[in-house]
């Protein structure tokens, strides 16, 4: 079958979520045996793979509109394209129940998958714990909370680590305490046991710097998806994180973090309500990691074969389309 495939063309990468996911998803309908082309008006569906004001919608022409979002108000300019899909997609339970909220019906989820490079690996439970935070500098991943957690358990304790894999820039601060907002300096300069990472990483060294730290702190906002947990699960990784927001909640296991659900922060970007994580929860899933490692090492490791089969791409694509394949073939 031809399908045409649509995103914004700043989307055409793996840099981005958007982006990872678009050719996860192209390559998957290709190994299932059909033929993706670019925005073509000439194949019967397309999917449209982008936020919705981004659509590149065609005349009589079947069109799927896919899209994750992270906050519970879906922006009015995305109505006009949303209303003349034929079906609306989204990665997540928690984004179908957006979605339907704001009047849309029969919303179909359709998960993302996860590669096989992100292999399961067992943390030796080293003589340093090292943590990773992955996000900056979208405030909404929560890499500032991480930063106050870590500097307040363990600044300058060398038993423990911590890395911000940043992308560009880190907005992170050094403050004198939780609430006053004093700015002392920068976490790297204050202590010598956080370390910012800015390279450019493609995919195998990214999958290398997993299996280079033994937790994953991500005290997020709220995801579309999530790939950056769900990575982090598939190595085997110990995972803190919030969760109400998680098509793979169940996963995430004794490590996620309470969080509650507020106005948010962020209002001209995310409208409505996000979910805010409990920083005295955080304090205390982290000391618990640190403190007993090898058992939650082990609880994570056992369950990363299973997240693969679950999240196997091949078997969500195809579960995703073959309506569209009865319907259209």
């Amino acid at each position: 079958m031809d399908i045409s495939f649509s995103t914004t063309k700043s989307n055409l990468t793996t840099s981005n979520g958007y982006g990872y996911a678009g050719f996860s998803i192209v390559n998957s309908l290709k190994s299932l045996g059909h033929k993706v082309l670019f925005q073509n008006s000439k194949c019967p569906v397309q999917l449209n793979f982008s936020q919705p004001p981004l659509y590149k919608l065609h005349r009589r022409q079947y069109q799927i509109g896919y899209t994750p979002w992270e906050s519970t108000e879906i922006p009015e300019e995305w109505h006009e394209n949303l209303k003349v899909c034929d079906e609306i997609w989204t990665p997540s339970e928690w984004c179908k129940e957006v979605f339907e909220n704001h009047g849309y019906k029969d919303v179909k989820v359709f998960p993302h998958g996860i590669d096989p490079i992100w292999t399961p690996y067992r943390r030796p439970g080293n003589k340093v714990i090292k943590f990773l935070h992955i996000g900056e500098p979208a405030p909404r991943k929560g890499g500032q909370m991480v930063v106050d957690a870590f500097s307040y358990l363990f600044g300058n304790n060398p038993n423990y680590s911590l890395t911000l894999k940043v992308y560009k820039s880190n907005n992170t601060r050094i403050y004198n305490n939780y609430l006053d907002k004093n700015i002392i300096g920068l976490p790297h300069e204050i202590y010598n046991n956080i370390y910012i990472n800015y390279d450019v990483l493609e995919t195998e060294d990214l999958v290398k710097l997993y299996h280079q730290h033994d937790v994953l702190v991500y005290p997020t906002y709220g995801e579309g998806f999530g790939f950056i947990p769900l990575q982090a699960l598939a190595t085997g990784m110990p995972v803190i994180s919030t969760y109400d927001w998680a098509q793979y909640k169940n996963y995430l296991g004794p490590l996620k973090l309470k969080s509650e659900i507020i106005d948010s922060p962020w209002a001209l970007m995310h409208q409505g309500k996000v979910f805010e994580p409990n920083y005295q929860h955080l304090l205390e899933v982290m000391k618990e990691v640190a403190w007993s490692f090898n058992a939650y090492s082990g609880y994570y490791y056992a369950q990363s074969t299973k997240i693969h089969e679950e999240y196997n791409w091949d078997r969500l694509t195809n579960n995703a389309f073959k309506h569209i394949f009865d319907k259209f073939s």
